[in-house]
């Protein structure tokens, strides 16, 4: 029975997972209370293995139709030097309230089944696709933060690390920049959770800042939790996106993994409704799960250590950039070595 297959969630995740099933003929019901567009904190970078996915959903040519910003390299930023490294292949940087909004009318267009409501009862196979683990403890949680800026752009992702957090910088459509970064919950506590104030302590994201113009106040999410959600598969819901993994944000792998795990769990679900073991089905769509987000996981924790202790900024500039951008990449990542690497000094 390929009607009615629900899908809480119509972000990218619950809108790859809508198109995933409504191209084999099945009719999703897409559960979604917010209204779209709308802006939300993401870095909103997309990775790029970004195209093989989309192109797999039919949405790879109204993706670029939307003008997406295009980075060739990619940049770390340290307290003394900056390492700057090619890309495999262009990256895209496209914002949340133009990529959420045209995933969703396009599932709509193609058949899905829109409920501005939230899902109740049990209906058969189905796909979560919003929410996240926040359990952490009071004063070592971390918080998200974003705005966007007008003003000369750049061709390169920008991550920015500074004690206590990171910010990265990146361009998305009509020529404006998306700062988005993460802080531990001390020092935005240190700053009266006001972000233009922890950015204006820190001197290089005030002097990155200083040639843009802001176009949207800034935005604060959180507490955030990075790793496995908790329950995964329950309720007759296979999760994707961040409702089964969240990923630290530097990783840039978000949104390829929202968009990834959604067409898996679309596939998922359709083979249960066509008939096969839900176990089963469950099971093979963690076991892709579990190998896309792996490696990620256990690198990005690494990196999250050495940062706290101060010795990102030595590695960085003994390993090659390639190899950089390759361990955090899903396994499926492209293996392409970028060229025209530097290792420069700043000001700080």
């Amino acid at each position: 029975m390929l009607e009615g297959i629900r899908i809480i969630g119509g972000g990218p995740a619950g809108a790859a997972a809508a198109l995933t099933i409504a191209s084999s003929g099945g009719r999703p019901v897409v559960y979604e209370k917010s209204v779209f567009p709308r802006h939300k904190i993401c870095g909103e970078f997309f990775t790029p293995e970004i195209l093989p996915a989309l192109e797999r959903i039919g949405a790879a040519e109204a993706f670029l139709a939307l003008h997406p910003a295009r980075m060739a390299y990619a940049e770390l930023h340290f307290s003394r030097h900056c390492r700057r490294f090619r890309l495999p292949e262009p990256a895209y940087g496209l914002s949340r309230y133009a990529c959420d909004d045209f995933l969703l009318r396009m599932a709509v267009e193609q058949g899905a089944e829109l409920r501005r409501e939230r899902a109740t009862g049990a209906a058969g196979p189905g796909v979560l696709a919003v929410g996240r683990s926040i359990v952490s403890r009071r004063g070592r949680r971390i918080f998200g933060f974003k705005a966007h800026f007008s003003g000369p752009s750049s061709d390169a992702v920008e991550l920015h690390f500074f004690p206590g957090g990171y910010c990265g910088f990146s361009p998305i459509e009509g020529g404006r920049t998306n700062v988005c970064g993460v802080a531990a919950e001390e020092l935005l506590q240190k700053y009266g959770f006001v972000v233009e104030r922890l950015v204006e302590s820190i001197p290089r994201l005030r002097g990155r800042l200083a040639p843009l113009e802001p176009v949207s106040r800034w935005l604060l999410v959180g507490p955030l939790r990075f790793g496995w959600a908790p329950r995964h598969g329950a309720g007759g819901l296979l999760a994707a996106g961040d409702a089964a993994c969240f990923v630290d944000p530097f990783s840039g792998s978000g949104l390829l993994g929202a968009v990834q795990t959604g067409i898996w769990a679309g596939e998922a679900a359709l083979r249960a409704a066509e008939g096969e073991d839900w176990s089963d089905c469950g099971a093979q769509h963690r076991r892709r799960c579990a190998s896309f987000y792996g490696r990620q996981l256990v690198t990005t924790a690494i990196i999250r250590r050495l940062v706290s202790l101060g010795w990102a900024e030595t590695l960085a500039g003994l390993l090659p950039g390639w190899l950089l951008f390759r361990l955090t990449r899903p396994r499926s990542s492209l293996n392409v070595r970028p060229r025209g690497e530097a290792f420069t000094g700043l000001s700080g």
